[in-house]
């Protein structure tokens, strides 16, 4: 099963090593879960790095 996910902030701390931007962001992605007899046996998050990177302005947009 596979359910999209958007989270909303505000960059404000570090993030592995580049310091605040204090610039808002918008993060996609989705949710993977796995599913076996009615129950979850796995689950995974897949999120747009590289858009969150070009919203902070650490690599340019196109």
């Amino acid at each position: 099963m596979v359910t999209p996910v958007t989270f909303l902030g505000t960059h404000q701390g570090e993030l592995m090593g580049i310091p605040a931007s204090n610039k808002s962001v918008e993060i996609r992605g989705i949710n993977i879960h796995k599913i076996v007899g009615g129950k979850m046996v796995e689950a995974g998050t897949v999120l747009d790095m590289m858009g969150l990177m070009q919203q902070i302005g650490v690599i340019p947009s196109q």
